[in-house]
C-alpha cells in the first residue's frame, strides 16, 4: 500500500519536472495530479456547491493551505460560506467577530480544534468577508455530533440558496462509509451525501512528500490504501480510501 503511494508521487515528480510549478497534471493512469492545492480546491469548488475538507487539528501545513486557498475560492469559484467546526452556542461571538468588534480570542472555540492555523482560518474569512456559520454542538446527547453539524449545514443550504461553501472539520467527519471504532454513527459526509459534497481528506507526513499533493481518490490507485486514521480506527477491514474518499491532499512531514 506504501508502494502504491511512492509509485504516485514519483509520478509527480517527473510531471513536475517536465511542466513546471504550479501546473495542474494528467497521467496516463487515470487520475489527476496538482501540486497546485489551491488550484485542486478551487477547481472542485467550482464543481460543487460544498466541499468537505479535513483536518488534522493541530497540523499546521492543512491549516495553511486552507487559509491561502480562501482568496482564490472566494475570487474564482465564489465561495461565499465558510462552515467551522465551532460550537453553535458561538454563532453570535463568530458574526462579532466577522463584523469586528471583537477578535477571534473572544470566540471560545474547542480546545482540539483551536490552533493558531485555525486562527488565521477565520482571520482570512473575515478579511474576505465569508459567512462564518458555526455548525458544532457542546452537548453531544444532544444527537451526534456529525448529525447535529449537517443540520446546521442543510438549514444554511436551504435558507440561503445562493450559498457555496467549504466546511473546515477533523477528517474522521469528512470520510464517508466507515465503521469506527468509538462510534457506528453515519459522518457528517454520510449525511450530506445527498447534496453532492466532494470530501477531501489530508494525509499527514505522506511518505516521501516534499509538498503538498492534491489528487482525486479513483477505485484504479486507491482501493486497499489506507491513511494512518482509516488503518488506526476503522473496523472493517475492506474499506479503503477508494470508497471513502473523493480527493486526497498529501502533506509531507512538519518540520
Amino acid at each position: 500500500m506504501m508502494g502504491q503511494l511512492r509509485s504516485c508521487l514519483v509520478r509527480l515528480l517527473i510531471c513536475f519536472v517536465l511542466t513546471g510549478p504550479g501546473v495542474a497534471v494528467s497521467t496516463a493512469h487515470g487520475f489527476d495530479l496538482a501540486d497546485n492545492t489551491t488550484a485542486y480546491l478551487v477547481g472542485k469548488s467550482c464543481d460543487k456547491r460544498l466541499v468537505l475538507i479535513g483536518t488534522h487539528h493541530q497540523n499546521a501545513c492543512i491549516h495553511n493551505i486552507i487559509a491561502g486557498s480562501l482568496p482564490s475560492l472566494v475570487k474564482d469559484a465564489g465561495v461565499n460560506t465558510l462552515f467551522v467546526e465551532i460550537a453553535t452556542s458561538q454563532q453570535k461571538a463568530l458574526d462579532d467577530f466577522s463584523a469586528g468588534r471583537i477578535e477571534v480570542e473572544g470566540v471560545r472555540i474547542s480546545g482540539i480544534v483551536n490552533s493558531p492555523g485555525f486562527c488565521e482560518i477565520l482571520r482570512q474569512a473575515r478579511k474576505l468577508n465569508l459567512a462564518l456559520v458555526a455548525i458544532d454542538t457542546e452537548d453531544p446527547a444532544q444527537s451526534s455530533r456529525d448529525e447535529w453539524m449537517s443540520r446546521n449545514v442543510v438549514a444554511r443550504l436551504q435558507s440561503n440558496p445562493q450559498t457555496r461553501g467549504i466546511v473546515v472539520v477533523g477528517a474522521r467527519h469528512v470520510l464517508k462509509g466507515i465503521e469506527w471504532a468509538c462510534s457506528t454513527a453515519p459522518s457528517l459526509a454520510d449525511y450530506l451525501e445527498d447534496f453532492d459534497a466532494f470530501s477531501v481528506v489530508p494525509w499527514p507526513d505522506a511518505d516521501g512528500a516534499t509538498l503538498p499533493v492534491a489528487m482525486d481518490v479513483t477505485p484504479l490507485k486507491f482501493t486497499g490504501v489506507k491513511t494512518p486514521l482509516l488503518k488506526a480506527m476503522n473496523v472493517q477491514p475492506h474499506v479503503s480510501l477508494a470508497s471513502s474518499a473523493d480527493g486526497i491532499i498529501l502533506l509531507p512531514g512538519e518540520r
